[in-house]
C-alpha cells in the first residue's frame, strides 16, 4: 500500500518525501529545502510540496506551527528507497550539517535577549540534532562530533539533561581522533562533569577517578589561550562541581571585571556560591547583586531567575524583609516559568525555597498547599536521589508544623532508601536526615536519641566542606543543650551558628523560638553576651563548638 501511494507521486513530490524521512523530530521548510540540496527541486516549491504530501496522507500537521511529521513506518520505507537508490549516506551528511549549524547559531542566543527564542528553536529540533550527531559519530566525524556536543553543551546544562549529556559524550569521545585538541579536552571534562551528576550504579572509586580526571582536565583546558563565552564558562563550572576552591576563584576573578558581560555574571554568580559556602554573605552581596546587574544587561533570564532567589536569601537575612525576599521569589519564578519546564530539580528546589519562606511567615495553610503539589509532582519529574532529598526536607517541614507522625514516617521512608543505595551522592542528604530526626526526637521527649542522630548529622555535614548546612546542624544542637538544661551552651551555639551561616536568621523558627526561650531564662544581658561569644568565634572554632557530641548525656545530664 506504502509503495502504491509512494509511486502515485510526482518526481519531486518522490524526492522531498523521500529525504524528510531520514528527520526523527519531524520537518519544516527550511530542513526540506537543505535535505533537497543537489537536487532538481526548486527551493521555492518546497512549501507547497510539503502541503501535497500532507494532501497525500503521507505528512501530517505536527503541533508546531510550520511543522510536519512522517509516520514511523513511512519513514522506514523512505529511508529503504534511499539506501536502495545510494543515497541514504548523503542525505544524512545533508541533515547533520543543518542541524549543526542550526544548533551552532542558537547556541550563543541562549545567553542573551534571544535566549527564549533559541531554546524552542533548539528544543523543536533536538531529536533531529541529536540523529545527526548519531550519524557523525557513526561515520568517524570525531571533530564533527565534537563540535556539535559542545553547541548542546549549554542547552543541557540549562535544562539538567544530565543523563542525555553523559551519554551523547560517551559516544563522541568513543569516535578515535588522531589530533586531540582543546575542544576534545572540553568534551571529556564535560562528559566526566555529567557522569559526576549522574553516577548512579558506579562505585566510590568509580566517582573518585571521574573527580581526578575532571581536576586534571580543566587544569590542562587553562592552560590553553582562555576559552570565550560558554567554555570558559563550562570550564569555570567543572572546576567548582569538583570544589577546587583556589582554581576556581582565580578563573572567576579574572573574568568577573572582563569585557563580556554575560561570563562576567556568571563569575560573579559562582563566586556569590562559594561566598555562601564559605559564611562570607558580605562578599555574597556584592558578587549577587553585580552578577543580577550583568546578567540583566546581557539580557539572561535564566541568569536573573537564579541570581534573583540568592538575593532572596540574602534579603532573608539581612533585615528580616520577608516580603522583600518573596518579592525576589516571584520575579525569579516569573522568569523561570517563561522558559517552560527546566530542571526538575531546580524546580523542585524552588518549590521548597517558596514552602519555606512561606512558613516562616506564618501563612501554614498556603505552605501545605505547596507542599502537596510539589509532592504530588516530584515522583513524575524527578530521579529517587531527588525523592529522598525531599522526603527529607518534607520531614524538616512536618516536625516545624507538630505533624510528628508524618514526618517520622517520611524520615523511615528516607532512609530506607538511602541504605539501600550505596553510592547514593548523599552527604547533605544525611546530614538533613539526621538533623531532622534530632529535631524529631527532642518534640517527642528523647534527647539521647537526638544526641545520637546529631552526631551522624554532624559528621556528615563536616564531608559536605558546606558551611551553611553545618550551621542547621548547630541550631538543632542548641535546642539539644537547652533540652540538657544548659541555656548558657545553648546561647552560644546560636552565635557559633551564626557566625558559621554568616548572619543571624531572625526569621527561622526553631532560632526564634530558642532566642526567646534563652532571653527569658538568661536574661536580656547574659543571653546577649552568650550569644556573642559564639559570633566572635573563627570558622575552626565554631566548628568545634557546635560537635554535638560536647551535649551529650553523659556531660550534661538532664535535669
Amino acid at each position: 500500500m506504502i509503495a502504491w501511494s509512494w509511486e502515485l507521486l510526482g518526481e519531486h513530490e518522490r524526492t522531498v518525501a523521500e529525504r524528510v524521512s531520514v528527520l526523527p523530530g519531524g520537518v519544516t521548510p527550511a530542513s526540506a529545502i537543505a535535505l533537497c540540496a543537489g537536487t532538481e527541486v526548486p527551493a521555492a516549491g518546497i512549501p507547497d510540496l510539503l502541503a501535497a504530501l500532507v494532501d497525500r496522507s503521507l505528512l501530517h500537521l505536527a503541533p508546531d506551527p510550520g511543522r510536519y511529521r512522517m509516520l514511523e513506518t513511512l519513514r522506514e520505507y523512505g529511508t529503504d528507497r534511499l539506501a536502495a537508490s545510494g543515497d541514504l549516506g548523503t542525505v544524512r551528511a545533508l541533515a547533520a550539517g543543518h542541524f549543526a549549524e542550526l544548533t551552532a547559531r542558537n547556541d550563543p542566543l541562549l545567553r542573551g535577549p534571544g535566549q527564549l527564542a533559541a531554546m524552542r528553536v533548539i528544543g523543536a529540533e533536538y531529536d533531529n540534532t541529536l540523529a545527526a550527531l548519531r550519524h557523525r559519530c557513526d561515520t568517524g566525524d570525531a571533530a564533527g562530533a565534537v563540535a556539535l556536543a559542545l553547541s548542546l553543551a549549554w542547552y543541557w546544562q540549562l535544562f539538567g539533561r544530565h543523563t542525555d549529556a553523559a551519554f551523547w559524550l560517551g559516544e563522541v569521545l568513543a569516535v578515535p581522533d588522531a589530533e586531540p585538541a582543546p575542544g576534545r579536552d572540553l568534551a571529556r571534562a564535560t562528559h566526566l562533569s555529567h557522569r559526576v551528576d549522574t553516577r548512579r550504579g558506579m562505585s566510590a572509586e568509580e566517582a573518585a577517578d571521574d573527580r581526578a580526571g575532571l581536576r586534571e582536565l580543566a587544569g590542562r583546558l587553562l592552560a590553553h589561550p582562555e576559552p570565550a563565552g560558554p567554555y570558559g564558562a563550562l570550564v569555570a563550572l567543572q572546576l567548582a562541581s569538583v570544589q577546587e576552591e583556589k582554581s576556581a576563584l582565580a578563573v572567576f576573578g579574572r573574568w568577573a571585571d572582563g569585557d563580556d558581560v554575560w561570563l562576567s555574571g556568571l563569575a560573579r554568580m559562582l563566586r556569590a556560591e562559594y561566598a555562601e559556602n564559605a559564611g562570607r554573605l558580605d562578599r555574597m552581596r556584592a558578587d549577587v547583586d553585580a552578577a543580577l546587574d550583568r546578567f540583566r544587561q546581557a539580557g539572561d533570564r535564566w541568569g536573573q531567575a537564579t541570581t534573583l532567589t540568592m538575593r532572596a536569601q540574602l534579603r532573608q537575612y539581612d533585615d528580616d524583609d520577608l516580603d522583600g525576599a518573596l518579592a525576589d521569589l516571584r520575579e525569579s519564578w516569573s522568569l523561570a516559568d517563561e522558559f517552560g519546564r527546566l530542571n526538575p530539580a531546580d524546580e523542585l528546589f524552588r518549590d521548597l525555597r517558596r514552602i519555606d519562606l512561606r512558613l516562616r511567615r506564618g501563612d501554614t495553610g498556603t505552605a501545605l498547599a505547596l507542599l502537596d503539589s510539589a509532592r504530588e509532582r516530584a515522583p513524575r519529574v524527578v530521579s529517587e536521589e531527588m525523592l529522598v532529598l525531599l522526603d527529607a526536607l518534607e520531614a524538616g517541614f512536618r516536625v516545624r508544623l507538630g505533624h510528628l507522625d508524618r514526618a517520622r514516617e517520611l524520615l523511615d521512608d528516607a532512609e530506607r532508601a538511602l541504605r539501600g543505595e550505596a553510592t547514593f551522592p548523599g552527604d547533605h542528604v544525611r546530614t538533613l536526615l539526621g538533623n531532622v530526626r534530632a529535631s524529631l526526637c527532642l518534640e517527642l521527649g528523647d534527647p539521647a536519641g537526638a544526641a545520637r542522630a546529631l552526631t551522624t548529622a554532624y559528621a556528615a555535614a563536616l564531608a559536605t566542606r558546606d558551611v551553611p548546612i553545618l550551621a542547621v546542624v548547630a541550631v538543632t544542637t542548641a535546642a539539644l543543650a537547652e533540652a540538657y538544661g544548659r541555656p548558657h551552651e545553648s546561647a552560644v551555639l546560636l552565635g557559633a551558628a551564626a557566625r558559621l551561616r554568616g548572619a543571624h536568621d531572625p526569621t527561622d523558627p526553631q532560632v526564634r523560638e530558642l532566642t526567646a526561650r534563652g532571653r527569658a531564662t538568661l536574661g536580656e544581658e547574659a543571653f546577649a553576651a552568650a550569644y556573642g561569644t559564639g559570633r566572635r568565634l573563627d570558622r575552626r572554632a565554631a566548628t568545634a563548638e557546635v560537635d554535638p557530641a560536647r551535649y551529650v548525656a553523659a556531660r550534661y545530664p538532664a535535669r
